[in-house]
């Protein structure tokens, strides 16, 4: 039997349970985690860019991501998302000057019954701390100096993309990048 055959044989014989039993119909049910993230509206240009969320799910989170691209790109690099008491967080490698004036980005989470959520694809503007009421900037340098990015296609490469601030980034290549 494959994975999907199993959920189907798993996903059966609880519904014939819930049946028979009612009362543990409630405790059967795996929803996928719910997502809620306020759209940051734009970062500054060069500064490491933070962006948060609130996850629930009816059992246990078990990743937290935030995937991020130079808009019109095919694929997108990763970051994880670490929970910090209330929320899940990452920090984005900041964006050179004159490179990009937006970044597409979205965050997706995954309960440990393998049922994910992802929110809508957001776009991030890229602008001068005088045109930027509120960035999305993260303060913390010791975050700011611990970014890990993770590729998710050989096509990438093995190095931070170079519209991308390489100060602080360790770059994770996809399983058979060349070097």
């Amino acid at each position: 039997m494959n994975r999907v055959q199993i959920r189907r044989a798993v996903l059966a014989a609880s519904l014939s349970l819930a049946l028979a039993v009612p009362e543990l119909a409630f405790a059967l049910v795996n929803d996928p985690p719910s997502v809620e993230h306020q759209p940051a509206q734009c970062s500054v240009v060069s500064k490491p860019i933070e962006l948060c969320a609130s996850v629930f799910d009816d059992g246990d989170i078990a990743k937290v991501r935030t995937y991020f691209r130079r808009p019109g790109d095919k694929e997108y690099l990763i970051t994880e998302m670490a929970f910090e008491g209330a929320r899940f967080c990452t920090t984005l490698p900041g964006i050179k000057a004159g490179k990009l004036k937006s970044l597409e980005y979205y965050i997706q989470a995954i309960d440990t019954e393998y049922e994910t959520k992802r929110t809508s694809t957001y776009q991030l503007q890229i602008q001068t701390e005088e045109e930027c009421a509120f960035p999305a900037v993260q303060k913390d340098a010791k975050k700011a100096s611990a970014i890990t990015v993770h590729l998710t296609s050989t096509k990438q490469g093995t190095k931070v993309p170079d519209y991308l601030e390489p100060a602080g980034v360790t770059v994770v290549p996809a399983p058979g990048a060349k070097k």
